[in-house]
């Protein structure tokens, strides 16, 4: 109450608030270099009153010093039955600190966040935003406020949550009732919080940065999370629409998962025979689960459901049998229930998924995750099924899913085990390319190419989710090749292990190679040319950090067809470029008027130390360098 005056009153003096220390002509140049915003303030307030309740207060005073930073003008805050919004108040000011304007509630949209794939959805988002300004710099000033039923989630604190962002004042303060405890984990602070007793026995946490300059991501660098200060909290007891649960190992949090989800895998009798006879003649696990995992594909579809609970409570199997719909956890407990009926035994695996999300902090047992696929043991394989894919093969987990930790669900405590991790002789791109050159130099080409594992994630998603027009405007931004011309494409998918989708294409491009009186220059590498990575403009400070996808193999083999008449002017010798990132080869083949080129690269994702950036930029240097590659050729009299 005394911090909701003390706004108040900051919003209707305004001759104060013209000397406070908010003012932006008070900014060191320390702050402002490299930012386009500062945090002057940034309070965020937590206190338990229960297992089952809690009151957030997030107060922030932000100065927008470029439009970069205007982002900054705008609060986003998401709530549902089981999260309540007290208060939402905001006021701008301009450089010197005057009151341009206090928030409305006119200011503030309310709206769902209902989407075409969210058939359930409770959750909704007020939006605060202040207008565009004319002139930079200015301060906004957000006061949010909410009541919390949710405790399983307690809050990230991440006061500079993104780089170009300086901070000059932040604090958090985490208060405790007795008998309750705190859990918590602290990453990139400069020193560690404090705690100390309340009167009624309770406890209080406190952490606090200052003068924190803006920091700028290197390339490839690790996740963000692990550059930025930030503490993560969460309980040891909660309590959700009478639920209860303790967190303190994943064994906890698997048993909580578990006791939600039982018993809600019955699925019809007559569905349950027709699993049965689908698999009738399959005598392994794999071959059964194969055929159950198609039924999946082909009678089911995704939907999200995030109804209080219902985001961790599944819809039953008999259910999603009638309606042929679910989310990830229906349709992994549907799946789940039709094994169970051709004798075959999964458990859910609960996942932190996403393309770009990083894995999970395996040392912080918390509900870090957000999605759940299914773990099907199989003697020494393990095999991992995303049920919410209409498409692939079973096993097969993208870069959405694949290489992380998931914690699997069992009926007596789970543990935490990886998915897949696909080596870059599985994520292949094998291209083969014939070339017809003409006299003025101007190609025509048949492209056919072969991606595998985690490069065809790309192709099979548009040949899903595209119609053939959009595929081909797609398609045509992947294409980097100069003044060329596409006269037909097509994909085919092989299902199979390791997916595969082929790609043939048919195109022109024009004055590919140069003509200079009797000379031809003709470069070698087609479509596949790698570019050099970022210079060092200073010295490295962070690790590299080269994820899933840097793990690769690519082989180009181009022919092309030389008009009449022109026989080569010098040898290329054979390139290789080795180093701890790759190896790279290049090699050319003359036969008549017939030349063959052969390029072949392959890549090793993971993390290496931040002295080696030097011999990342030299080894991308020389492949980008020999990628450029020109032949010349003559004619002859």
């Amino acid at each position: 109450m005394i911090k909701q005056l003390i706004f108040l009153i900051l919003l209707t003096n305004q001759g104060t608030w013209a000397q406070s220390e908010y003012q932006a002509g008070v900014l060191s140049s320390a702050l402002t270099e490299n930012a386009h915003a500062v945090v002057r303030r940034h309070e965020t307030i937590f206190t338990v009153k229960s297992v089952g309740e809690a009151n957030l207060s997030v107060h922030t005073v932000v100065t927008v010093l470029d439009e970069q930073g205007d982002d900054q003008a705008k609060k986003v805050v998401g709530y549902d039955k089981l999260s309540r919004v007290t208060n939402l108040e905001g006021a701008l000011y301009d450089a010197a600190g005057k009151l341009i304007k206090k928030l409305k509630k006119a200011d503030i949209d309310d709206s769902s966040t209902y989407s075409d794939y969210n058939l359930f959805d409770d959750q909704r988002m007020k939006v605060a935003s202040f207008p565009k300004q004319p002139s930079y710099p200015y301060t906004v000033e957000f006061l949010v406020e909410t009541t919390e039923r949710n405790l399983m989630f307690y809050p990230t604190w991440v006061p500079q949550d993104e780089e170009h962002l300086a901070v000059e004042q932040a604090a958090y303060t985490v208060n405790m009732p007795p008998a309750l405890a705190l859990r918590y984990k602290e990453m990139n602070l400069p020193t560690p919080g404090v705690s100390s007793s309340l009167p009624d026995g309770g406890k209080t946490y406190s952490w606090k940065i200052n003068n924190r300059p803006a920091l700028e991501f290197e390339p490839i660098s690790p996740p963000a999370r692990e550059q930025l200060p930030l503490v993560y909290t969460a309980p040891a007891a909660f309590d959700v629409q009478d639920y209860k649960g303790q967190i303190t190992s994943w064994k906890d949090v698997s048993r909580f998962y578990h006791s939600l989800n039982d018993g809600r895998d019955r699925i019809p009798e007559d569905l349950r025979q027709r699993v049965l006879d689908l698999t009738k003649n399959e005598t392994t696990t794999l071959g059964k689960v194969r055929k159950v995992y198609a039924y999946l594909q082909d009678n089911t579809r995704y939907i999200s459901v995030q109804l209080g609970i219902g985001g961790w409570q599944t819809i039953e199997a008999d259910k999603v049998a009638d309606s042929k719909y679910g989310d990830c956890k229906a349709l992994t407990n549907y799946a789940k229930a039709m094994l169970k009926a051709v004798g075959v035994t999964a458990y859910p695996a609960l996942v932190r998924a996403g393309d770009k999300e990083p894995d999970i902090l395996v040392d912080f047992p918390s509900f870090q995750f957000n999605h759940v696929i299914l773990c099907v043991p199989n003697g020494r394989d393990t095999l991992f099924l995303e049920c919410t894919s209409g498409h692939g093969p079973a096993g097969y987990m993208s870069d959405f899913t694949g290489n992380r930790h998931v914690l699997l669900v069992l009926p007596d405590g789970g543990r935490l085990i990886k998915t897949p991790v696909y080596s870059p002789t599985d994520n292949r791109q094998q291209r083969q390319i014939v070339v017809n050159l003409t006299e003025q130099g101007d190609a025509s080409a048949n492209v056919r190419t072969i991606y595998s594992g985690l490069q065809q994630d790309d192709y099979a998603s548009a040949i899903h989710r595209l119609n053939h027009d959009d595929q081909r405007s797609w398609l045509l931004k992947r294409i980097h090749v100069p003044a060329f011309e596409l006269t037909s494409f097509g994909y085919k998918e092989q299902i199979e292990p390791m997916p595969v989708v082929v790609e043939t294409l048919d195109m022109t491009a024009r004055r590919w190679a140069t003509v200079s009186g009797t000379r031809l220059f003709l470069p070698l590498n087609l479509m596949s040319a790698l570019s050099p990575v970022a210079p060092l403009t200073q010295p490295r400070r962070t690790a590299i950090e080269l994820g899933a996808n840097y793990d690769f193999a690519d082989s180009d083999t181009i022919t092309y067809q030389l008009p009449k008449g022109y026989e080569p002017e010098y040898k290329l010798e054979p390139q290789i470029i080795e180093s701890t990132f790759g190896r790279y080869t290049a090699q050319l083949a003359i036969k008549g008027d017939h030349i063959t080129y052969v390029r072949q690269i392959t890549m090793h994702g993971g993390r290496f130390p931040a002295a080696a950036y030097a011999d990342l930029i030299d080894f991308r240097k020389k492949v980008a360098k020999a990628d450029r590659v020109q032949m010349v050729f003559i004619k002859r009299n």
